[in-house]
């Protein structure tokens, strides 16, 4: 009888989106578990964790094109408005929600 390999798991495991629900394999990232009592790989279903706080995931509305036009496109990605080409700094860079100085232009 094959017994299942010994893994290290974290209360959040089974709600992450790389766990498995394998008695053989508990991550797909992280085979063994995390050698620690936290896991920089810990993604939920929900959003991600990023300097402590859940990232929600929007919602994926958008076709491939408009995705690909956004990476083209917005100011998280080119650091420039796609209106008027206003280069934000890297402070500005750092917001939510864009909005330019120089023509009003909103990423909302």
């Amino acid at each position: 009888m094959i017994k299942p390999r010994a893994v290290r798991q974290l209360p959040e495991c089974p709600s992450c989106r790389f766990y498995c629900d394998n008695p053989f394999l508990s991550c797909e990232v992280l085979p063994d578990g995390p050698e620690q009592n936290i896991c920089i790989y810990y993604a939920p279903e929900i959003g991600a964790i990023y300097n402590g706080k859940v990232i929600k995931q929007p919602l994926q509305n958008r076709t491939i094109e408009e995705k690909l036009a956004l990476l083209d496109s917005h100011p998280l990605f080119t650091g420039a408005c796609p209106n008027c080409n206003y280069k934000f700094s890297s402070q500005e860079l750092l917001v939510e929600d864009f909005l330019c100085p120089a023509c009003g232009w909103s990423d909302e």
